[in-house]
């Protein structure tokens, strides 16, 4: 029987225990807690406050606005700032004390404010229509007394005769037909005397035009080259005006719609319109067709007669009437006389 072949074979040693490893669980403890340790010291090294930052400098500028100045803040101002915010506790105790006892106390300051106000009759300007008519003076007062104020008017006003023209854009429409020259010219006299006191109280900012008319119509019209138009009233085009004005004599017929139309045309907010013809009378279709074509204006009529008015309902008050306007009357026989 041949011999049996072995292969070589390692015994184990049975008593002698494997190696042992650390378990999985205490290894990833232990590296968190590392982990954590070097976190929280790196943590604690970056806090806010416990490194001073360095100064650095800049070139902004600060703006402020009081009481409608702009004021500009640079860094010397911001440096003074910042030197005030260092006060001390003590200091700025001792600067809200200063304040405090520069201040008025409350028995100092004035409680009854209703008194400190001016009442309603003591301020100027206030009221109704009715005030400002009594505050007005009279017709022969306008004509023969002394001028009145031309600060009255600035704004957006004027007078004539009394009448308050309201607006920008004003048109004055004068008879100057030869019956204005009656009782010694005074008639015409008034009527341009009161004509250039109402334009020299207008603004620069106001317009006006002046059309006097008898049979014909005639314009202020200072730019020939330029077709009629409403004028600034600057100081320069009221001096021209003034001396139109005193140039033109009282000659001629009298046709009053013709100056009417074109001065309804020029669409001023106030026409002031001035006669002293009961005669030729405007008829019912005059002036339907007068406010047909009237665009928003204002007319105000002044009547010149002789003696007191007696009433009725002439063709100057309908036409004032079916404008907005206003009426008034002046009796010629008590204008002063011109001086000679």
């Amino acid at each position: 029987m041949p011999p049996i072949e072995s292969e070589p074979f390692v015994l184990l040693n049975a008593a002698e225990p494997p190696p042992r490893r650390l378990p999985a669980w205490l290894l990833s403890g232990v590296v968190h807690a590392l982990l954590l340790f070097f976190l929280a010291i790196v943590i604690q090294e970056t806090t806010p406050g416990s490194v001073p930052e360095p100064e650095r400098s800049a070139g902004i500028v600060l703006t402020q606005t009081s009481h409608q100045q702009i004021r500009f803040f640079s860094e010397t101002d911001q440096q003074s700032s910042s030197e005030r915010s260092d006060l001390s506790p003590t200091d700025s105790v001792q600067d809200a004390a200063a304040t405090e006892t520069a201040l008025p106390s409350a028995d100092q300051l004035p409680v009854d404010f209703g008194q400190m106000l001016p009442d309603r009759d003591s301020i100027s300007g206030i009221g109704t229509a009715t005030d400002w008519a009594d505050m007005l003076p009279s017709a022969g007062q306008l004509a023969g007394g002394p001028a009145p104020s031309r600060s009255i008017g600035k704004g957006n006003s004027t007078y004539l005769f009394g009448i308050q023209g309201e607006g920008s854009l004003f048109v004055y429409v004068f008879d100057r037909s030869d019956s204005m020259n009656g009782y010694e010219g005074r008639p015409l006299a008034a009527a341009k005397a009161e004509l250039i006191n109402s334009i020299h109280m207008l603004s620069s900012t106001q317009q006006f035009q002046v059309i006097f008319y008898n049979h014909d119509v005639t314009i202020f019209h200072p730019n020939p080259g330029l077709s009629p138009r409403l004028m600034f009233a600057d100081q320069g085009t009221k001096d021209l005006a003034e001396r139109f004005i005193r140039g033109l004599p009282a000659t001629g017929g009298t046709q009053h719609v013709p100056a009417l139309r074109q001065a309804l045309l020029l669409a001023p907010d106030v026409i002031f319109f001035l006669t002293d013809a009961d005669d030729p009378q405007l008829t019912a279709r005059q002036l339907e067709d007068l406010r047909r074509i009237n665009r928003g204006t204002v007319i105000h009529a002044i009547e010149f007669g002789a003696g007191p008015f007696i009433g009725g309902d002439n063709f100057l008050m309908r036409l004032a009437r079916q404008s907005n306007g206003r009426h008034t009357y002046i009796d010629v026989t008590r204008l002063p006389a011109r001086p000679h």
